[in-house]
């Protein structure tokens, strides 16, 4: 009876978690008060808002049919980067997030907390330059609109933190996953009416893209470290375990960071302001020089928050000074300032190699998509950066639930 609760259990946790992933599709059809569908989506569709196009696909086409998850769940992510960076700035809430679950805890509210905030400044900010455009009935709408995008995305966040309490712990992940991978009939389609020579450049950069994924995700160093636990005052166990450098440290955060800014660059260019540089669809096809100093500008972004990030992904002076409060050492490296230096070393060559990768990976196919003339695929960059990433990490996941269901019905054997 217990092997077969503990199964039922397990299955119980994906089918609920997939039902969920399935109601966030069946609610992004409900559309947004007041907002001329047909005008906006063609306005998104159209040749110079090429960053708009890629943000649609991320959302699942909510952006551009306007629907109630049109603003994505990125104020969530966004929240949590700047929390992020606040924890490696602020020695107090650096503290804090090392205080133990209690201290977690308190960090996931102030991210829950900035989440909100970030969502009503997005969600009001797009009515109000919709209505700015002419894309909505009337001036009354601009509270409907901005309101309905709201609760879109609280809903999308309460949905994402649901699934991490109660089923997988990458929950927010597993929302803009869906959301990706239902754009991606769209990109079957389009490769499909392609010219035979324009589908065989996309589908060949493609395979390439996933297979630097992969590989990405799957190299890790591995750095033993041995731990010393007294039995009683003659006899003195030693037990080793390892601490992994993976090569795909960063994750997508970096293109999440550069793309929120180019996002919100984007959002002031329809309200007047001219910021031609930042135009992702012209990059690659103008003939005006002045265009290099955006694709400059965003993979300098790229490369250089990678660097910055990678001490908070990977902290060789934080796990320095948890090994010595655990009386747990590297073999021939002396506790305290050495252990961070070495672990400083090992995980450099990484993160410099990661932060190269992830840069050419967001940047190819804004180049090959524009020289082609085509919009953006969600098949691409970023988007299978978060795809492939969610995949590896939910395996891991089932793996150790997998394992752990083995355990126990050998024990009960």
């Amino acid at each position: 009876m217990k092997k077969e609760n503990k199964r039922l259990q397990f299955a119980q946790k994906i089918g609920m978690t997939i039902l969920l992933l399935l109601l966030i599709r069946f609610m992004s059809h409900i559309p947004v008060p007041g907002v001329k569908h047909s005008m906006f989506k063609l306005a998104v569709a159209g040749k110079g808002n090429g960053y708009f196009q890629l943000y649609d696909r991320l959302t699942g086409g909510s952006f551009s049919n306007m629907t109630i998850f049109g603003a994505g769940i990125t104020p969530y992510i966004t929240a949590s980067i700047v929390v992020q960076l606040l924890g490696y700035t602020s020695k107090r809430l650096n503290q804090m997030y090392h205080e133990g679950e209690y201290g977690r805890r308190h960090m996931q509210k102030m991210t829950l907390l900035i989440s909100c905030i970030t969502s009503v400044i997005i969600s009001f900010t797009a009515s109000y330059t919709l209505y700015a455009q002419g894309y909505l009935n009337g001036k009354i709408y601009i509270l409907f609109a901005g309101l309905t995008l709201m609760i879109g995305t609280l809903i999308l966040i309460g949905i994402g933190k649901w699934i991490e309490l109660r089923y997988f712990k990458n929950g927010i992940s597993l929302v803009l996953f869906i959301n990706i991978i239902a754009s991606m009939p769209k990109d079957v389609l389009t490769i499909i009416s392609l010219k035979k020579w324009k589908a065989a450049i996309l589908i060949a950069v493609i395979l390439i893209t996933l297979f630097v994924l992969l590989i990405m995700e799957l190299i890790r160093k591995e750095i033993i470290v041995r731990e010393s636990a007294r039995v009683d005052q003659n006899e003195e166990v030693i037990k080793h375990f390892f601490i992994p450098v993976r090569l795909n440290m960063l994750n997508v955060m970096p293109i999440i960071f550069m793309s929120t800014i180019l996002q919100l660059v984007q959002m002031l260019s329809l309200v007047g302001i001219k910021t031609q540089i930042f135009n992702t669809s012209k990059w690659f096809v103008s003939t005006k020089p002045i265009y290099i100093i955006g694709i400059i500008v965003y993979c300098a972004g790229i490369f250089l928050f990678g660097v910055m990030y990678s001490d908070i992904a990977f902290n060789p002076f934080t796990i320095a000074i948890d090994l010595k409060k655990k009386a747990s050492y590297i073999p021939g490296v002396r506790l305290g300032n050495d252990t961070s230096k070495f672990l400083h070393s090992a995980k450099t060559g990484m993160m410099l190699l990661d932060s190269i990768l992830l840069t050419l990976i967001s940047i190819v196919p804004i180049a090959i998509t524009s020289i082609l003339g085509l919009s953006s695929l969600t098949m691409f960059g970023t988007s299978l950066v978060i795809v492939i990433g969610v995949l590896v990490e939910t395996a891991y996941q089932i793996k150790a639930e997998v394992y752990g269901v083995r355990q126990e019905e050998k024990q009960w054997i």
